[in-house]
């Protein structure tokens, strides 16, 4: 969907599907790159539930449990994407679409009200989905009275986000009375699936539609430096991907003013957020060039509007610090990467990486390790239930992909929300200097745009300043293998002759000498996971999370010798 379609075109019209024999699955279609890098990151996961979006209402009256069951089954027989599974077909990720069928909302007494409610709901989030055998929505009944209850939806991320949670819960309310009546129900026919969506996404970029908007992230992204942010603790070699948080409040008059402040005008309050979020991670890491992922819903067509899946797409911004500028000078150049890049924002952030060939490190995600999400607080538009209340339930984040995020929503000219840092690297006290300090930026530039970035207080540059002692970051998962490099780069042992022959075989090479490093010599995600699985055929199993870092054949076979010599075949 390009920037010069207007708002007004639609999807072309769904395409033949093709059938499969297993009765309860109807079509086998490609997934998106979003679902393609979600099923990636899922491998890497370690059985965690750290890619599950959540949502809760709470429902205060007499409820009819049949009527919302049968409801929620209604919701998923619209929404092919909900019945959906993920599956490795051949050398790429396949989406399988299953037959509608009768969905369960199991009822699970709880005991002491919301503050039981919310515990239980973060206890049920964290059984993961299993992406292959499905089901990827999980939707429970949490009673605490008989006319007082929490309906928690969970869904794995590769077929929901975050508007499409607002889409579920809104249909849901809306097919309730229906269903309790039996009467017809209002909501019109849906014009597309999200399958179509991947099968158009994928003919975009095959026919070379957005090559000028990959071209501009290529070069805007080249050289981006990795994020390195000063930690209190050692990472881990296995994270519990938890995280702390603190609350973040900005007056309106702050965020007005700030809007007035970059010569030209146009700045939003997200502009002016990453502004500050940029100040303060420039200040508390010594880096002068940063690059900071920004969700954008993905939904640039009007027909995709009402449709449940995986849309939302991540903007690297890449925001340029250097010669200690004024915030209102900052303000400026942010406002005109944030414009370029919403203008190009129809590339899937995954063919972004590929195009940029950043540095991989396992462990990491590639070009952003920070996010900053700015959303408008908008009503959340349910249906109206006879003797029900409904109330948004919160739930708070206590997991987290990224070091760290800024989750801000608009209310008028206030900003509000909370900064999370992980658990695994920083502690609570951390978190509340950083939202501190997001604050003070913004308060202080709303007051002296003109002051330089370098004077602007920032608390948590101010703490590490006076208490140095900062983890230094490994800078990298193996090391750079340069202790190792003897010899002219041939196999040695059987290990090493096994993955150098699927090197040759997956890369088409000729040739590969066992200090190469992986992506530099052509390899990609998918690759590394055809390794992966065509070395499990052969008695070998690599570590998925590893591959998808930098890495080369020799630190690869010695990182597993190290752990278990006898998982190398002879």
């Amino acid at each position: 969907m390009t920037q010069t379609q207007t708002q007004s075109q639609t999807l072309p019209l769904p395409q033949a599907r093709a059938e499969v024999p297993a009765p309860e699955e109807l079509f086998v279609l490609p997934a998106s790159f979003g679902q393609k890098r979600m099923w990636l990151l899922e491998q890497a996961g370690n059985g965690t539930a750290l890619y599950t979006v959540r949502a809760a209402l709470r429902l205060r009256g007499p409820l009819d449990h049949g009527a919302l069951e049968r409801a929620l089954t209604e919701v998923v027989a619209r929404h092919e994407v909900l019945r959906t599974v993920l599956r490795l077909d051949g050398n790429d990720i396949a989406q399988v679409v299953r037959a509608p069928g009768p969905v369960p909302l199991p009822v699970v007494p709880v005991s002491g009200g919301p503050e039981a409610a919310s515990a239980l709901a973060e206890e049920l989030s964290r059984e993961p989905f299993d992406l292959a055998a499905g089901p990827l929505l999980r939707c429970t009944l949490l009673r605490s009275a008989e006319d007082d209850h929490v309906l928690l939806a969970l869904v794995h991320h590769s077929v929901c986000d975050g508007v499409s949670l607002g889409v579920l819960l809104r249909e849901l309310t809306a097919l309730y009375e229906p269903c309790l009546r039996g009467t017809a129900h209002p909501l019109e026919e849906l014009p597309l699936q999200y399958a179509d969506y991947a099968v158009w996404q994928r003919e975009q970029v095959a026919s070379g539609a957005l090559e000028e908007q990959l071209s501009h992230w290529g070069e805007r992204l080249a050289g981006a430096p990795e994020l390195r942010l000063p930690a209190d603790l050692p990472r881990p070699a296995v994270r519990a991907w938890s995280a702390v948080s603190a609350p973040v409040r900005v007056a309106a008059p702050v965020v007005r003013q700030l809007r007035l402040t970059a010569p030209g005008g146009g700045v939003t309050a997200s502009m002016a957020a990453l502004a500050a979020y940029a100040v303060v991670l420039s200040r508390w890491s010594g880096q002068h060039d940063l690059v900071v992922g920004m969700p954008v819903a993905g939904r640039s067509e009007v027909d995709l509007e009402p449709l449940v899946g995986f849309f939302v797409n991540t903007l690297p911004v890449r925001v340029d610090l250097t010669g200690d500028p004024s915030f209102g000078e900052l303000l400026g150049r942010v406002r005109d990467r944030c414009v370029e890049a919403y203008a190009r924002a129809d590339v899937p952030f995954e063919l972004m990486v590929e195009r940029a060939h950043p540095d991989r490190r396992a462990g990491r995600l590639p070009l952003a390790q920070t996010l900053l999400n700015v959303q408008r607080a908008v009503p959340p538009g349910l249906a109206a239930i006879t003797g029900v209340t409904l109330e948004p339930f919160e739930l708070p984040d206590t997991a987290l992909q990224f070091d760290a995020v800024a989750d801000l929503v608009e209310q008028g000219d206030a900003v509000s929300g909370h900064v999370s840092l992980s658990a695994d690297l920083f502690t609570a006290e951390t978190a509340e200097l950083v939202a501190r300090s997001l604050v003070s930026v913004l308060r202080a530039a709303s007051a002296a745009p003109g002051t330089p970035l370098s004077a602007l207080p920032c608390p948590v540059a101010d703490a590490r300043a006076a208490a140095p002692g900062a983890v230094d970051e490994d800078p990298g998962a193996y090391g750079t293998d340069e202790e190792s490099r003897t010899g002219d780069g041939r196999p040695r042992t059987p290990g090493e002759h096994l993955l150098a022959a699927l090197w040759r075989e997956v890369l088409e090479l000729p040739e590969v000498g066992v200090h190469d490093e992986f992506y530099a010599s052509g390899g990609n995600s998918m690759r590394a996971v055809r390794i992966v699985t065509a070395a499990r055929e052969r008695g070998l199993e690599l570590p998925l999370d590893r591959m998808l870092g930098q890495h080369t054949i020799h630190e690869v076979i010695a990182h597993i010798e190290a752990a278990a010599p006898a998982a190398v075949p002879a």
